[in-house]
Protein backbone atom coordinates (compact mmCIF):
# COMPACT_ATOMS: atom_id res chain seq x y z
CA UNK A 1 0.00 0.00 0.00
CA UNK A 2 1.44 3.49 -0.98
CA UNK A 3 2.05 5.91 1.51
CA UNK A 4 1.70 8.58 -0.76
CA UNK A 5 -0.70 11.71 -0.11
CA UNK A 6 -2.33 14.26 -2.24
CA UNK A 7 -0.54 17.65 -1.54
CA UNK A 8 -2.36 20.24 0.78
CA UNK A 9 -3.03 23.09 -1.80
CA UNK A 10 -4.03 25.51 1.09
CA UNK A 11 -0.68 24.90 2.45
CA UNK A 12 2.06 27.55 1.80
CA UNK A 13 4.87 24.78 2.38
CA UNK A 14 3.68 22.54 -0.55
CA UNK A 15 2.31 25.56 -2.91
CA UNK A 16 6.29 26.84 -2.62
CA UNK A 17 7.36 23.12 -2.95
CA UNK A 18 5.37 22.34 -5.91
CA UNK A 19 5.79 25.74 -7.57
CA UNK A 20 9.61 24.55 -8.18
CA UNK A 21 8.54 22.85 -11.45
CA UNK A 22 7.29 26.10 -13.24
CA UNK A 23 10.59 26.06 -15.02
CA UNK A 24 10.48 22.43 -16.25
CA UNK A 25 6.93 22.88 -17.51
CA UNK A 26 7.84 25.74 -19.09
CA UNK A 27 10.56 23.71 -20.92
CA UNK A 28 8.01 21.26 -21.96
CA UNK A 29 6.32 23.81 -23.68
CA UNK A 30 9.33 25.43 -25.51
CA UNK A 31 8.96 21.55 -26.72
CA UNK A 32 5.86 22.22 -28.14
CA UNK A 33 6.85 25.84 -29.44
CA UNK A 34 4.91 27.59 -27.73
CA UNK A 35 5.43 31.72 -27.78
CA UNK A 36 5.80 33.13 -24.48
CA UNK A 37 2.41 34.80 -24.75
CA UNK A 38 0.82 31.25 -25.30
CA UNK A 39 2.52 30.08 -22.41
CA UNK A 40 1.69 32.66 -20.15
CA UNK A 41 -1.81 32.19 -20.95
CA UNK A 42 -1.97 28.34 -20.36
CA UNK A 43 -0.49 29.03 -17.14
CA UNK A 44 -2.25 31.71 -16.33
CA UNK A 45 1.10 33.77 -15.71
CA UNK A 46 2.27 37.50 -16.73
CA UNK A 47 4.70 36.77 -19.96
CA UNK A 48 7.43 38.63 -17.33
CA UNK A 49 6.75 36.04 -14.85
CA UNK A 50 7.07 33.36 -17.83
CA UNK A 51 10.51 34.93 -19.26
CA UNK A 52 12.06 35.04 -15.65
CA UNK A 53 11.10 31.55 -15.00
CA UNK A 54 12.56 30.41 -17.91
CA UNK A 55 16.12 32.26 -17.08
CA UNK A 56 16.29 30.49 -14.14
CA UNK A 57 14.75 33.18 -11.57
CA UNK A 58 13.63 31.84 -8.50
CA UNK A 59 9.76 30.41 -9.21
CA UNK A 60 7.25 32.65 -7.62
CA UNK A 61 4.56 31.07 -5.30
CA UNK A 62 1.82 29.23 -7.46
CA UNK A 63 -1.65 29.27 -6.20
CA UNK A 64 -3.67 25.99 -6.34
CA UNK A 65 -5.38 26.76 -10.01
CA UNK A 66 -1.90 27.32 -11.52
CA UNK A 67 -0.50 24.01 -9.87
CA UNK A 68 -3.56 22.09 -10.91
CA UNK A 69 -2.13 23.22 -15.04
CA UNK A 70 1.48 22.59 -14.01
CA UNK A 71 0.37 18.99 -13.01
CA UNK A 72 -2.42 18.21 -16.33
CA UNK A 73 0.56 19.87 -18.53
CA UNK A 74 3.09 17.53 -17.42
CA UNK A 75 0.68 14.26 -17.84
CA UNK A 76 -0.07 15.66 -21.19
CA UNK A 77 3.92 16.00 -22.25
CA UNK A 78 4.12 12.53 -20.92
CA UNK A 79 1.26 11.21 -22.33
CA UNK A 80 1.87 12.70 -26.04
CA UNK A 81 5.97 11.33 -25.40
CA UNK A 82 3.84 7.47 -25.35
CA UNK A 83 1.71 7.95 -27.87
CA UNK A 84 3.83 9.79 -30.66
CA UNK A 85 6.98 9.18 -29.98
CA UNK A 86 8.44 10.66 -33.92
CA UNK A 87 6.49 13.88 -33.50
CA UNK A 88 5.20 14.34 -29.96
CA UNK A 89 6.16 17.92 -30.04
CA UNK A 90 3.75 18.88 -32.82
CA UNK A 91 0.47 17.61 -31.58
CA UNK A 92 -0.71 20.13 -29.78
CA UNK A 93 -1.04 22.62 -32.83
CA UNK A 94 -2.17 19.65 -35.36
CA UNK A 95 -6.17 19.90 -36.37
CA UNK A 96 -7.59 17.29 -34.91
CA UNK A 97 -11.22 15.71 -35.52
CA UNK A 98 -11.69 13.81 -32.66
CA UNK A 99 -13.90 14.82 -29.55
CA UNK A 100 -13.49 17.33 -28.07
CA UNK A 101 -11.40 19.12 -30.62
CA UNK A 102 -13.66 18.42 -33.65
CA UNK A 103 -11.18 20.18 -36.28
CA UNK A 104 -9.45 22.34 -33.77
CA UNK A 105 -5.96 21.59 -32.71
CA UNK A 106 -5.46 20.49 -28.90
CA UNK A 107 -3.95 23.84 -27.92
CA UNK A 108 -6.39 26.23 -28.91
CA UNK A 109 -8.48 24.03 -26.71
CA UNK A 110 -6.41 23.98 -23.99
CA UNK A 111 -6.11 28.00 -24.12
CA UNK A 112 -9.91 28.51 -25.10
CA UNK A 113 -11.08 26.18 -22.13
CA UNK A 114 -8.48 26.66 -19.39
CA UNK A 115 -8.73 24.30 -16.93
CA UNK A 116 -11.74 21.96 -18.37
CA UNK A 117 -9.83 21.92 -22.04
CA UNK A 118 -6.42 20.96 -19.78
CA UNK A 119 -8.23 17.85 -18.23
CA UNK A 120 -10.27 16.73 -21.55
CA UNK A 121 -7.08 16.61 -23.18
CA UNK A 122 -5.38 14.86 -20.53
CA UNK A 123 -8.33 12.00 -20.47
CA UNK A 124 -7.95 11.45 -24.00
CA UNK A 125 -4.76 11.14 -24.09
CA UNK A 126 -4.50 9.09 -20.74
CA UNK A 127 -7.79 6.69 -22.29
CA UNK A 128 -5.70 6.39 -25.52
CA UNK A 129 -2.77 5.00 -23.40
CA UNK A 130 -5.01 2.68 -21.96
CA UNK A 131 -6.33 1.48 -24.89
CA UNK A 132 -9.62 2.20 -23.88
CA UNK A 133 -9.73 4.05 -27.72
CA UNK A 134 -7.67 1.81 -29.81
CA UNK A 135 -10.37 1.28 -32.35
CA UNK A 136 -10.76 3.33 -35.28
CA UNK A 137 -13.91 5.29 -35.70
CA UNK A 138 -15.09 3.34 -39.03
CA UNK A 139 -14.65 0.21 -36.98
CA UNK A 140 -16.62 1.73 -34.11
CA UNK A 141 -19.27 2.58 -36.89
CA UNK A 142 -19.49 -0.80 -38.39
CA UNK A 143 -19.52 -2.52 -35.00
CA UNK A 144 -22.31 -0.25 -34.04
CA UNK A 145 -24.49 -1.41 -37.17
CA UNK A 146 -23.88 -4.67 -36.47
CA UNK A 147 -26.87 -6.54 -35.30
CA UNK A 148 -27.71 -6.50 -30.83
CA UNK A 149 -29.15 -9.27 -29.31
CA UNK A 150 -31.59 -8.32 -26.08
CA UNK A 151 -29.80 -9.02 -22.70
CA UNK A 152 -31.65 -10.89 -20.17
CA UNK A 153 -30.00 -9.31 -16.48
CA UNK A 154 -32.88 -10.84 -14.43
Amino acid sequence: MSTQTLPDLSRRADRVRLSAALPAVIRMLDAWHLTRGQQAELLTLSVRTVQRASQGTAAPELGADQLTRLSLITGIHTAMHTLYTRTPDDWPKRPNDRYPFVGRTPLDLMLTSGIPGLLAVRRLLDGDRSGQYSVSPQARAEAARLPQTDLDLD
